[in-house]
C-alpha cells in the first residue's frame, strides 16, 4: 500500500490532475449556477435525492466494502476477497484526504454549511469505481463509473456541493482507488500472432 500511496504522486497521475485542474477552472465561473439549476430540477429531486444522498455516504461505502470482503472470504471467493480488501484501502485514503483537505480548505458549502470541497461522496464513490475498473477491466468500469457519477451529481441536487467540490472529490478517489490497486497498474495483455501449418495461431500471455 505504502508503494500505491507513492504512485499518488508519480508522472502517471500528472494527465488526471491536469484534466482534472483544467475542468475546474472551467466550471469555476459557473459554480453557483450550475448547482442552482440543479438544485431545481424536480426530475433530478425525484429520481436522485434520497437513495443517493444515503449510497455516497463515508460509512455506506466502507460497510459495503468490509461485508464484499467477509463475504467473499466465507465463501471462498479469492478475486471477490482481493476486491473487498482493496476498496477497503481506498475508502481509507480516499476519507483520509478528504478529511485533511475540507478542513484545510474550509470552503461554506451552498446550503451555507461547512467544508463543501472535496466532496466526500464523490471520492468514495469513484474510488470504489476505480477498483471494480482496475480488477473487472471495462464491463465493471461501465456501470461503477455511471454509478458514481449519478451519486456525485445528487450532491449538487441536494444544494450540498459545486461542479468543482465534485471534480476534486472524483480526482481524490480515483486516485486512491489506483493507490490501493497499485500491484494491478502493471498488469500488460500481450497478444502475439503466428502463422502455422495449420492457420493462423494467436497466443496471449499477461504480464
Amino acid at each position: 500500500m505504502t508503494d500505491g500511496v507513492k504512485s499518488v504522486i508519480s508522472k502517471e497521475s500528472v494527465p488526471l490532475l491536469s484534466t482534472a485542474a483544467a475542468l475546474m477552472l472551467v466550471a469555476l465561473p459557473f459554480d453557483e449556477t450550475l448547482t442552482y439549476s440543479a438544485s431545481c430540477s424536480t426530475f433530478l429531486k425525484t429520481s436522485f435525492e434520497g437513495w443517493a444522498r444515503v449510497a455516497g455516504q463515508e460509512w455506506v461505502m466502507g460497510s459495503g466494502a468490509l461485508a464484499t470482503y467477509l463475504i467473499a472470504r466465507a465463501t471462498d471467493h479469492p478475486k471477490l476477497s482481493a476486491v473487498g480488501s482493496d476498496m477497503m484501502q481506498a475508502q481509507v485514503v480516499a476519507g483520509a484526504t478528504t478529511f485533511v483537505l475540507k478542513h484545510a480548505i474550509g470552503r461554506p458549502r451552498p446550503d451555507g454549511e461547512s467544508r463543501s470541497f472535496p466532496s466526500g461522496h464523490a471520492a468514495g464513490t469513484f474510488a470504489a469505481a476505480t477498483v471494480v475498473q482496475r480488477h473487472y477491466g471495462l464491463r465493471g468500469a461501465i456501470p461503477a463509473y455511471t454509478l458514481a457519477v449519478l451519486i456525485s451529481g445528487a450532491r449538487m441536487q441536494a444544494n450540498s456541493h459545486y461542479a468543482t467540490d465534485l471534480i476534486a472529490g472524483a480526482t481524490v478517489g480515483i486516485l486512491a482507488g489506483r493507490a490501493a490497486t497499485f500491484e494491478l497498474g502493471g498488469r500488460r495483455i500481450l497478444l502475439t500472432p503466428a502463422v502455422t501449418e495449420s492457420g493462423l495461431l494467436l497466443s496471449g500471455s499477461i504480464r
